[in-house]
């Protein structure tokens, strides 16, 4: 009887992308400390509880923010309103408060809760309608529970007084969420010490991304996306790079080894996605293995899978051992358990670990995912599931768990003669690029690469003594994946906006620390926006007298407003623009502004306030104070100027002969302040508001009604 036993090697990758937006400073999702409170730790707990030697991939960029978590450095605009005493809440935050803090699994996290449906229904469909229906109380208790969702099951069985919060469930005081943030920051401070204790003790491997979570073959070889997708439409502007994923891969590696202690370490390229420079390029850097996913072993083996023994071996390309991971047990653990029982759960994988045993009783199945995300939808934040995998697995003489390093270090690596290009999604590179969003983000990032770094910025990204700058690092973030995961149609999310902005941000923020102004170009979405914020129209055609003040009552009654305040993560960081007041006649399109004083504040002494319209054209009406001229652009082209007024509002007039608008033109508005060449504050906070150009019509409606 053989003694040979199927080794089974699992990975947990955790990630996210850097929610700092780089103009203001301030962090604009809170993901990474909702997810250290819930999930990171738990995680580890129950590997060292288990004695299960497991393989933890973090990312760079996911690592440095909890290391700002942990010292107190991160602006958090979530958790700054969580934090904030509830009377002292005013209506926009309130809104914010009841629009995002039911952003949970509603199975697991919302339904279970009475307190936590009661407040969801009461909120409806429209949070800014019913804001004003909410008592300090009942938006101090959403605060505590939208923070009591996100404490995982070990957590709350560490502290009793998130039970006996929970049990309570409702009327909770200022002391009670001051105790419970306590006890959720004292659990994200410890959980990069944790991950560097518990491999110190050899319990744990903890693999690495290269720095920003980039897809490493896009970078080396835009075009490397038509190799498994022939006549997929691609940038206008090529991007050939590898010099800068070499540099992904250095910095990442530093970053790991400066918070976690040096040593060797394996990497899973983002998204599993490789090429065969990519892979030559991680070779030459020195890492132990790298890994991705069953299709792209099938594609690059001459006979494809045919055999499925194929799969559950170590391999190699450019000496680089490589293992791929096992897609069925991976996705059904990612997308099916979570309704099933642990012992169902558990019960299949060793069924099907079994059958693998059978057909390669010394071979090696690599089980790689998302390690963070899946457990909001298991019972118990996935603790039964796991802890009953770890024990059967550890228990059963006919498998070996261990860290992918451990495998691949007792294995001898087969050989590859070609690597095919691609990720662990559909074995290509469609989910980013390849759709006009996607796209036209390329050409914006190659452009700005191309206008920023200069020969002597090129020629310090191939030394690897040399510490990459702040301008650097802004380069490598916008070229993390994350931005381009949700241009396109392929993913959906309420903060799809923000990803677009934060991408934006970090080329401007790149042109910033190159001395240069960012091109107007920047500040247009890229995706369309899918909300509304509030408006309404126009009365009638109305002409003010543009002179900075209100000469009486009637001269604005007529205007339509915008809402600026209404939803929006970045409007919430800081205090802003409430409403624009807006109308039309035969000759000028008017806005007014009534807080002028937060206007002076934002722009200071040399800077602007600019309207952005978009619709068939993408126009910019830009002011200077100092001036008090009112320059009007199309794109970046200046087409004329207009009239302006600054007393106690701000009133603005630009010609309808040089704005070019016709009847019913449905335009998006957005407007900012810029200081210092840095946008510095940005109403609506997300999205685009929307303006409908009646024009004559507008009178004949009113006429007819």
């Amino acid at each position: 009887m053989s003694d040979a036993r199927l080794k089974v090697a699992i990975l947990w990758h955790m990630h996210q992308p850097d929610y700092r937006d780089p103009i203001s400073g301030r962090t604009l999702l809170p993901w990474t400390w909702l997810h250290a409170v819930k999930d990171y730790g738990e995680m580890l707990e129950t590997v060292a509880e288990c004695q299960a030697p497991v393989t933890i991939n973090l990312v760079p960029t996911l690592l440095e923010q909890l290391d700002r978590y942990r010292r107190g450095e991160d602006a958090d605009s979530w958790l700054e309103l969580a934090r904030k005493t509830a009377e002292n809440l005013d209506p926009s935050e309130q809104a914010f408060l009841l629009e995002h803090f039911f952003s949970v699994n509603d199975q697991r996290h919302l339904a279970p809760y009475p307190r936590y449906r009661q407040l969801r229904q009461k909120r409806g469909l429209d949070p800014i309608a019913t804001a004003s229906n909410f008592s300090a109380q009942e938006l101090r208790d959403l605060q505590v529970w939208f923070l009591l969702s996100w404490t995982g099951y070990l957590l709350r069985k560490k502290e009793p007084f998130l039970t006996e919060l929970i049990h309570r469930g409702e009327n909770f005081s200022e002391e009670d969420k001051a105790r419970l943030f306590t006890i959720c920051d004292t659990e994200v401070a410890r959980i990069i010490d944790r991950h560097a204790e518990l491999e110190a003790t050899g319990q744990i491997e903890i693999s690495l991304t290269p720095y920003a979570h980039p897809i490493l073959p896009l970078l080396c070889e835009l075009r490397r996306a038509s190799e498994p997708s022939p006549g997929l439409p691609l940038p206008l502007t090529d991007f050939h790079h590898p010099e800068d994923a070499r540099l992904q891969v250095r910095e990442g590696l530093r970053t790991g080894n400066q918070l976690l202690g040096t040593r060797p370490r394996g990497i899973w390229p983002a998204e599993g996605a490789v090429s065969e420079e990519a892979i030559q390029l991680l070779s030459e850097e020195k890492v132990l293995w790298a890994a991705s996913d069953e299709g792209i072993l099938a594609r690059s083996l001459p006979q494809g899978l045919q055999n499925r023994k194929d799969l559950y071996q170590v391999y190699s390309y450019a000496d680089l051992p490589m293992v791929f991971r096992d897609r069925e047990i991976s996705d059904r653990i990612g997308f099916l358990y979570a309704d099933w029982s642990a012992e169902d759960a558990v019960a299949d994988i060793l069924q099907r670990l079994m059958k693998i045993s059978t057909q390669a009783p010394d071979g090696v199945v690599s089980i790689i995912l998302d390690g963070e995300n899946c457990w909001e939808r298991y019972v118990d934040n996935g603790y039964p599931f796991l802890s009953l995998l770890y024990r059967k697995l550890l228990d059963n003489p006919a498998f070996e768990l261990c860290t992918v390093g451990q495998a691949v270090e007792n294995s001898t690596p087969q050989p590859l003669e070609r690597l095919a290009a691609g990720s662990w999604i559909r074995s290509d590179f469609t989910t980013w690029i390849g759709h006009p969003e996607e796209n036209h983000a390329w050409e914006l990032l190659a452009a700005a690469r191309r206008d920023c770094l200069n020969d002597q910025v090129v020629r310090a990204l191939d030394s690897p003594d040399k510490l990459p700058n702040e301008q650097l690092r802004e380069l490598l973030r916008a070229e993390g994946s994350d931005w381009f995961w949700w241009f396109g149609d392929e993913h959906q999310t309420a903060q799809a906006s923000i990803f677009d902005r934060l991408f934006r941000s970090h080329l401007e923020g790149l042109y910033h620390l190159s001395g240069l102004a960012a091109p107007a170009s920047l500040q247009q979405p890229i995706k369309p926006q899918l909300g509304q914020t509030a408006s309404c129209e126009p009365k009638e055609r109305f002409t003010p007298q543009i002179d900075g003040k209100l000469n009486d009552y009637f001269e604005w009654l007529a205007a339509g407003e915008i809402d600026l305040a209404a939803a929006g993560a970045m409007h919430s960081a800081q205090k802003g623009l409430q409403k624009l007041y807006y109308g039309y006649d035969d000759q000028a399109l008017y806005f007014r502004i009534d807080e002028v004083s937060i206007l002076d504040q934002l722009y200071g002494k040399e800077g602007r306030f600019e309207i952005y319209l978009h619709g068939t054209r993408n126009l910019c009406l830009r002011w200077h104070p100092q001036s008090n001229r009112l320059e009007l652009f199309q794109d970046d082209n200046h087409i004329g100027e207009g009239t302006a007024a600054r007393g106690s509002i701000l009133e603005l007039a630009a010609p309808l002969k040089l704005l070019k608008l016709k009847e019913n033109d449905e335009l998006r508005l957005f407007c900012c302040c810029v200081k210092g060449g840095r946008t510095n504050g940005r109403w609506p906070g997300e999205g685009d508001a929307p303006l409908i150009f009646r024009g004559a019509s507008l009178d004949e409606e009113n006429w007819t009604i």
